[in-house]
């Protein structure tokens, strides 16, 4: 049931064949949602990362945040991603 759920309500590669069809035919709600629930699992799974201090997941999470960020023009968020996600994987020593 899970599997049919996020296949049919969640946004996935579909999407593109769905946006590619007449004007006249497409659902522009339905693909809206598919887009906003997409977008709520992603916060979702980054809370409860936060939540139980998984920093693996987070690392995970931030860098598909990163260029919805930058499409929204949120520029200062994806600089600091981006600064932080590269000071901890090249500068900071590797205990930390």
């Amino acid at each position: 049931m899970a599997c049919t759920l996020a296949r049919n309500y969640i946004a996935n590669h579909q999407l593109q064949r769905m946006r590619r069809t007449p004007a006249a035919q497409r659902d522009a709600q339905h693909e809206n949602g598919l887009l906003l629930n997409r977008s709520m699992l992603q916060y979702e799974e980054l809370s409860y990362a936060m939540n139980t201090r998984d920093i693996g997941r987070i690392e995970t999470c931030l860098v598909t945040w990163i260029p919805m960020f930058k499409a929204t023009g949120k520029h200062k968020y994806v600089n600091t991603m981006t600064d932080f996600l590269c000071k901890l994987h090249f500068v900071y020593p590797e205990g930390l």
